[in-house]
């Protein structure tokens, strides 16, 4: 019900009244005259003449429904709000632990964020269904999509990349949540685990265009029926809302009110601020523990190939972080201290793609530690060096050395150039963003390459549609692709044990067809398990893997309209 009470203000109109003044000179007075005394006798008794206006406006103070939704996190979460919006202010932190269980790490790690003031989350009080909806398939793939009734939020679950389901992908903890780029903490999938704190059938979430997000259930208790291509529907109130499902995706799967997307997000959205620069994914690492001993101070645990290591830090009242990296190779330590401006990359809650930028790293570093072990991603000739990728450079590989360098001298005319640095040719190449083509100074890398299986940002089979083509009928058969890849493989496997070690990669043998030489080009990405040794089954399943994006019904084989639709991608 809307309360509400009157403000009244009162205007007095009277005349004022003055009493009259007796004055008396020495040697004589002024007595009152008789009409004098009739006229104070009635000023001091009768009732004045005045007039009143009253002049009333109405507040409204009642407290918005949805404000309430956050009330069991109240320590943790503060809102106000005005006539429109419903304006939430966090730290981003949620109460539960972190990170755990995560296998596809990018090295960073949750820091409190200021979601305050002119930088909190901000929700529509009177949300208005959209005309045309937009889908989180095609859309808002950076930034977040809601807010969880912790203050915690929440992004759509498929990558910037436009691509990978994070879900599916290992990068996510046992909770639906990891850090990006700004190490700041967020969901991406719904927190279905908050209803043992704001009981089952009650939202979860709001989406940011204010229609709420419910888990499992309805409020009655069942499980919803009739939800639309959305993840929604309207309830026995008539109102609509966004459900949680077990499968893509997973909460709301686009928007059904109405929210204005610039550059790929809902805007307007708090930024992130981050005190570090990005970093490159870990290769075998596997997050194993979080702790938080005191307030300010956090421990993440994890192995890499089952090396334990980790990562303890604290953040301080002004905003500077220490960061203590811990191996069996000892404690490194690093100082930052918060840099002005934009959050994170300088997008607002913007995951950038694995690489390092140089211009990001505007804290105060020393001691030079890294997670990985001080392996900077961005320099070609360490990332050509570490075969099994855990940061270290030991002896066998400083044995091959000369080989994984010539790795490098992709057209064979013994010497690095720095198109063959970048590994493109001074294209981009699979990544999620990066700045313009063009030269890079000799050994700064520029966007990171293709997630393993990917293959390349062009799909590999449209360019190769000739070649692969064996009875030139214009489609591209499962077995023509499976073939094409076995035979380059066997071209490689010298001796027969279906592993292509560095070595045999090195040399010319399979690189004569065009299979050939993309197993040699991205064998390190097709390498799955990172141990520095190709399979028969990596490079067949990587084969298959690009083969099924391309075969959209599933039919086995790849035909022109396929490959046309793959073009306009």
């Amino acid at each position: 019900m809307d309360h509400s009470h009157r403000i009244s203000t009162f205007l007095l109109l009277a005349a004022s009244l003055s009493p009259t003044m007796l004055l008396a000179h020495e040697g004589h007075s002024h007595a009152p005259s008789p009409q004098t005394k009739q006229r104070v006798n009635r000023l001091n008794t009768e009732t004045p003449n005045l007039q009143f206006i009253v002049q009333s406006r109405t507040k409204d103070t009642a407290r918005p429904d949805i404000a309430k939704l956050f009330d069991p996190f109240k320590d943790k979460v503060s809102v106000r709000f005005d006539r429109d919006f419903l304006y939430v202010e966090s730290n981003g932190m949620p109460d539960h632990s972190m990170m755990t269980g995560i296998t596809a790490w990018q090295q960073q790690v949750p820091l409190p964020q200021s979601y305050t003031g002119s930088n909190a989350w901000r929700i529509p009080l009177q949300p208005v269904p959209a005309k045309n909806p937009l889908s989180t398939k095609e859309h808002f793939f950076r930034g977040a999509i809601a807010l969880a009734v912790n203050g915690v939020p929440i992004f759509n679950p498929i990558k910037n990349n436009g691509k990978t389901d994070t879900l599916l992908a290992g990068e996510l903890d046992q909770w639906g949540g990891h850090c990006g780029r700004a190490d700041d903490y967020h969901y991406h999938i719904a927190p279905v685990h908050l209803e043992r704190v704001v009981g089952a059938g009650n939202p979860i979430a709001v989406a940011l265009d204010g229609y709420p997000i419910y888990g499992y259930t309805d409020p009655n208790g069942k499980p919803p029926t009739n939800l639309d291509w959305l993840n929604g529907h309207k309830g026995p109130d008539g109102q609509y809302h966004y459900h949680a499902t077990k499968t893509f995706p997973y909460l709301n799967g686009g928007f059904y009110g109405e929210v204005v997307e610039l550059n790929g997000q809902v805007d307007p959205q708090p930024r992130a601020q981050g005190v570090r620069p990005s970093l490159p994914g870990l290769k075998g690492a596997k997050i194993v523990g979080f702790e938080a001993p005191k307030p300010g101070s956090f421990v993440v645990r994890y192995e890499v190939f089952g090396d334990p290591r980790s990562v303890e830090y604290t953040v301080n009242d002004n905003g500077s972080a220490t960061f203590n990296f811990v191996s069996s190779q000892g404690t490194k330590t690093e100082n930052y201290t918060p840099r002005q401006g934009a959050g994170g990359d300088g997008r607002r809650n913007a995951e950038r793609p694995m690489g390092n930028d140089p211009q990001r790293n505007r804290g105060r570093s020393e001691g030079g530690g890294r997670p990985d072990g001080g392996r900077a991603g961005s320099d070609p000739i360490v990332a050509a060096l570490d075969a099994n990728g855990d940061g270290r450079i030991d002896k066998a590989e400083l044995r091959g050395a000369s080989a994984a360098l010539r790795k490098l001298d992709t057209n064979k005319d013994d010497q690095i150039s720095a198109d063959e640095f970048r590994g493109s040719g001074g294209q981009r190449r699979g990544g999620e963003g990066g700045g313009p083509r063009g030269e890079r100074p000799l050994g700064q890398a520029g966007p990171r390459g293709p997630q393993p299986g990917d293959g390349p940002r062009q799909p590999w089979i449209l360019v190769h549609a000739d070649e692969i083509d064996l009875d030139k009928n214009k489609i591209i058969s499962r077995d023509e692709i499976v073939g094409e890849a076995t035979k380059a493989f066997e071209g490689y496997d010298a001796d027969r044990d279906d592993k292509l070690s560095a070595a045999e990669l090195s040399g010319r043998g399979g690189s004569r067809s065009a299979m050939g030489g993309f197993l040699k080009g991205h064998a390190k990405e097709i390498d799955r398990d990172g141990d520095g040794i190709l399979t028969r089954t990596e490079a067949v399943g990587n084969a298959e893997r690009m083969f099924a994006k391309m075969d959209r019904n599933k039919d086995g084989k790849i035909t022109p309209e396929e490959m046309e639709a793959s073009r306009r991608e």
